[in-house]
């Protein structure tokens, strides 16, 4: 299951400023920090400074959030972009 092709999830598709909302990121200049988990929403957050979240739209989504969520610890120092397109 890709984030990008899940019917389940809606996710950030350019990473933002939190205090300047307009200022957009393209994904392959994030590199992941940290992130936080709450309910069946993920924060990503980013040594740039920009954050981008993944949620679930449904039941289903849910699960697939717990899956990425498990696997997600590897992905600290790689781009939003390879997390998008990465196989969980």
């Amino acid at each position: 299951m890709k984030i990008k092709e899940s019917k389940n999830l809606r996710y950030t598709k350019l990473p933002y400023d939190y205090f300047e909302l307009w200022e957009k990121v393209e994904p392959e200049k994030c590199i992941l920090e940290d992130f936080h988990v709450h309910n069946d929403r993920i924060e990503l957050n980013f040594k740039n400074g920009t954050i981008a979240f993944i949620e679930g739209r449904n039941p289903q989504g849910g699960l697939e959030i717990d899956r990425i969520e498990e696997k997600l610890p590897n992905f600290v120092g790689r781009s939003y972009e390879e997390i998008l397109n990465a196989n969980f």
